[in-house]
Formats: C-alpha cells, sequence, structure tokens
C-alpha cells in the first residue's frame, strides 16, 4: 500500500483568519479544493492553542521527527550543528569552537539585518537575503568582537561566525531572556519586539544591541556598500537561544519510519533543521512537486506567505495568496488523492490546528459541501 504522506505547514491558513468575515461573500473567490479538504477532512483541534514565539520550529521539528532531548526548542544549537558539519567537510575553519567545547555553553542567534527607519521607529526590513560574502561577514564579526575586547571584565561570550548570513554568540553564562525569531518580526517595527527593560538582563541584552547597531553603523563595510548599491547590514537580530548543543550533537531522526524525507522550504532555519534531520531540502517551488509513485516518502513544505499578510494585516494579499495555492498547490494534490499517488495529507498549523485528508476521508459524500470562509 501506498503511504506517502504530505504535510503542508501553513501558519495562518485554518486558523481563524482575522478580517475575513469584513469581506462580502460574493467577492470571495470559488475554491472547490479547498471547500472539499475543509468539508470532508478530519478536523483535529488542540485543548490548547500554541502561540509561542518558536511554535514554527517546535512544529517543524516534530513533523521531520527529530529527537533531541531537551525540553525547549533549541533552534541555535541545531543550526550550529548544521554549520559546523558543512564547513567541517568542505574545509577546515580555525575559528570555530570544537564540539566538545560547547557542551557548557549557551548559544545563541545573532542574524545580520538590515532595518528601515520609519518616522519614529526602526523597521525590520530584510534578514537572511542580504548577499553578504563571506569575506564581508567575518570582517564584521572581526570588527565586533574587538571592539568589546576592550572590556574582558565584563566579556562572557564571543561572537562566531558560521555562514555569511548566519553568526552565533557563545556564553559562558546563561541567557535568560525572551526572544523572538526574526520572520515573526519582518516588516513589522521592532520596538514591541525587543527585550524590555524590566530586568537587569534585559537591559544589558538590549544595550549589546545598541551597541552591535552602532559598531555597525560605522562599519567601512557599509560605507562600501552603500557605494554598490547594497543595503548596509545596520544591525543584528538575537534569537533562539539554548544550552542544548550537548543534547542535539547527538540528534538523529526517529529510525519509526523508513519513509524519505524531504523538505521545501525557503527559510534558511528551516532547511538546517532538515539535514539535522536526515532529510533533504529544496526551495518553495512555484508548483507543487508531484510525489514520485512508488516511493515512500514523507514530504513536507513549510510556507508562510499567509502568516505574512496576516501580520501585516493584509486581509486582500491573504485572499490572493490562496487563489494562487488553490490553483498551484491544493488542485493538483486533490487530484494525486484521488488517484492513490498519495495516501494522506496533513495541513498544518504551528499553533496546533490540524485537518488531515485521505481518499477514503474525501467519499464521505453525505458530508455537504461548504464554502471554505465558513470554517474560518
Amino acid at each position: 500500500m501506498n503511504r506517502t504522506t504530505l504535510t503542508l505547514i501553513v501558519p495562518g491558513l485554518i486558523d481563524p483568519v482575522p478580517y475575513l468575515k469584513e469581506l462580502p461573500a460574493q467577492d470571495l473567490p470559488e475554491l472547490p479544493a479547498f471547500s472539499t479538504f475543509l468539508s470532508r477532512g478530519r478536523h483535529l483541534i488542540p485543548d490548547i492553542f500554541d502561540h509561542s514565539n518558536t511554535n514554527f520550529y517546535r512544529c517543524l521539528i516534530d513533523h521531520l521527527s527529530i529527537q533531541t532531548h531537551c525540553s525547549q526548542t533549541p533552534v541555535a544549537s541545531l543550526s550550529y550543528l548544521y554549520d559546523f558539519k558543512k564547513i567541517s567537510e568542505e574545509h577546515d575553519q580555525t575559528n570555530l569552537l570544537c564540539v566538545e567545547d560547547l557542551n557548557d555553553k549557551w548559544i545563541m542567534r545573532v542574524d545580520p539585518c538590515f532595518m528601515m527607519p520609519d518616522r519614529d521607529q526602526l523597521i525590520l526590513a530584510k534578514t537572511g537575503n542580504l548577499g553578504i560574502s563571506l569575506k564581508e561577514a567575518n570582517q564584521y564579526v572581526d570588527e565586533i568582537n574587538h571592539f568589546f575586547s576592550q572590556f574582558d571584565e565584563d566579556h562572557f561570550w564571543t561572537l562566531k561566525m558560521m555562514s555569511a548570513d548566519r553568526w552565533y554568540l557563545i556564553s559562558d553564562k546563561p541567557i535568560n531572556i525572551e526572544s523572538v525569531p526574526p520572520e515573526k518580526v519582518l516588516g513589522q517595527p521592532v520596538k514591541s519586539y525587543l527585550f524590555s527593560g524590566k530586568t537587569e538582563e534585559n537591559r544589558y541584552w538590549l544595550n549589546l544591541f545598541n551597541e552591535f547597531q552602532m559598531i555597525l553603523h560605522q562599519s567601512h563595510i557599509n560605507k562600501q556598500r552603500r557605494e554598490n548599491n547594497k543595503s548596509p547590514v545596520n544591525s543584528v537580530w538575537f534569537w533562539g537561544q539554548d544550552n542544548c548543543y550537548d543534547a542535539v550533537n547527538n540528534c538523529a531522526a526517529k529510525e519509526t519510519s523508513t519513509a524519505k524525507l524531504m523538505l521545501y522550504s525557503d527559510n534558511i532555519t528551516m532547511q538546517a533543521l532538515s539535514v539535522c534531520g536526515g532529510g533533504e531540502y529544496a526551495y518553495i517551488p512555484d508548483n507543487y512537486q508531484h510525489l514520485t509513485t512508488g516511493v515512500e516518502q514523507h514530504v513536507v513544505y513549510f510556507i508562510d506567505d499567509f502568516y505574512r499578510a496576516i501580520l501585516n494585516k493584509d486581509i486582500f494579499n491573504w485572499v490572493g495568496f490562496l487563489e494562487q495555492f488553490e490553483k498551484n498547490y491544493l488542485q493538483p494534490i486533490l487530484d494525486d488523492i484521488n488517484t492513490g499517488k498519495m495516501y494522506q495529507l496533513e495541513l498544518v498549523s504551528p499553533t496546533g490546528m490540524k485537518l488531515l485528508v485521505t481518499k477514503k476521508l474525501l467519499r464521505r459524500w453525505w458530508r455537504k459541501n461548504k464554502k471554505f470562509y465558513s470554517f474560518l
């Protein structure tokens, strides 16, 4: 029997959608595939919805069946492990900390980014796609480390460049702060997402965030990038801190499934987690990639376009994404289910909502098809 499963992790798609009910029903598109899935699929609703900052990553780790033995989501450690292995395979990198040296350390992601001023506030405009060269990234990190090396009495951390788009702060002390992944902030004013000044530790990291900005603002590399019409790296984003490296160093995919794992995602961190789980990854294609007949697969897509539209309070953009999603993904997926190429579709929200669709469920003819918006 074909046991191939497809998981679509799509934040902001099957949860209640703000502002949708404000649009007249006659202005909403006809979406027969999505309406069929919602009408005849099996809805799984959690007792408690997960709205935590790292629920995207926890959701993906669960669906990739990665064993981490950690109570929290070890995003920084998992992506560091991915970068460490990748660099070790390509060439020796003398400024890396050995795996054994990290067992008692805290690791935090420090992602280079571009902040854009908007009146009296800063907007997180770009992160992860700034086109930074390895040489530039090394120079940025060297400048920051050189500046703070002057303050030995307070210097309990080191900044490491693992890839041009992923830097890491390695700390001798615990990092007990609340942080937010950059994709949840992108396009938004950053002030409400920064560490509050209510505790001494929060004040320390907020001050450090500001000092990093000042160093980067004065960097000669940014002057060169501006002259070449490139966005400057004028800030960083602190997030994903954990002390789980010793546990995730032995992480592996669970052996309960023999299916080949494939992830489609444009998110660098998601891609790193997939590789750590023993799978492969590719960027999200414009159209759904039909599954290979006769090969047992577990294919996962992580698509965050809908979430970004909701974050920006743009319901018209959300509806536009949905029309394209119906045409390019949901309708061909429905065809694969009906022809037996796919055993099961999971539509998943990181909040805990889930919709299961199989050929058997679609045959429940007594369940009348309702319009998609009646479920949202």
